[in-house]
């Protein structure tokens, strides 16, 4: 499990969590089904389970994509969030057991409600945030409007003629992009604040997503960050020019992006040995 793909997505929310709560209306698990009615359950499951997701839904997306954090991998962020968020999760669950259903008690010592609760969270949201997309297909650049490329960026024979990896090839990067993009090479990858702007031949996508995690998507694709927003393809790489006191990289397309002192050697290094390889 390399990725898991935190983004908003309200159909997939409510499919899951309503579908949820309906089954334990229905099923009436922790004894709820003998000591509750129907209109009971209903209500007591649909403050639990509902409930319980407006508290840790937000404290995990806050947590999965807070600036803070950048300096943690992807799992260790959706695990802290969910570890933090079952804390009040497990206090009001306490709380809601007293209040509806008078014959229904907990007996469950708080520690291990919260262990509980941890591990149902970390599952159900898993679920929706890994297992769904394999499922149903992800959403991907839904997330953020995609937006088409000028002319001038994606001339019809100019650049793929130039391209070493068939748009058809397979790039995990490429299944979170929408359709309509997925046909083009990945020319760049940018940060705009949170989301993940890729450019391709055929367009642009928006993408929930950090920098580093969408460069771990990109197997098989040759390509050096070139700064801590920007990443560009191998293949689209035209030269490096000094800039007044900095770095600029050109790209075929004729746009420019700036090159950090950071990656500065690791892009020449990259660069020259794509350039021989090119040749041989």
């Amino acid at each position: 499990m390399r990725e898991i793909d935190v983004v908003f997505d309200p159909e997939r929310k409510l499919f899951l969590y309503f579908g949820i709560t309906f089954l334990a209306i229905g099923v009436g698990p922790f004894g709820t089904y003998e000591t509750m009615s129907l209109w009971q359950r209903t209500v007591f499951w649909s403050l639990d389970i509902l409930g319980c997701a407006l508290i840790v839904v937000p404290i995990v997306h806050v947590s999965y994509h807070s600036r803070f954090l950048k300096f943690l991998s992807s799992q260790p962020r959706f695990l802290f969030g969910v570890v933090l968020a079952a804390l009040p999760a497990a206090g009001y669950i306490s709380v809601l057991y007293g209040t509806v259903g008078n014959k229904l008690e907990i007996t469950t010592p708080f520690p291990l409600l919260y262990v509980q609760v941890t591990v149902f969270s970390a599952l159900l949201l898993l679920t929706e945030f890994v297992l769904w997309p394999k499922l149903f297909g992800n959403r991907g650049g839904k997330d953020a409007p995609t937006q088409q490329l000028s002319a001038s960026l994606a001339p019809d024979t100019a650049l793929s003629g130039e391209i070493h990896r068939s748009p058809g090839d397979t790039i995990p990067l490429m299944s979170r992009l929408p359709e309509e993009v997925r046909g083009g090479a990945i020319v760049s990858i940018s940060m705009q604040d949170h989301y993940a702007e890729v450019t391709l031949t055929s367009g642009r996508a928006l993408i929930l997503m950090r920098l580093g995690d969408a460069i771990d998507l990109l197997e098989g694709c040759p390509g050096a960050r070139v700064h801590r927003s920007h990443w560009v393809a191998l293949d689209f790489f035209e030269t490096i020019e000094k800039r007044d006191r900095g770095y600029r990289v050109r790209l075929k397309d004729g746009r420019e992006l700036p090159l950090s002192a950071t990656y500065l050697e690791a892009a020449r290094q990259q660069l020259a040995q794509f350039s021989r390889a090119e040749t041989v």
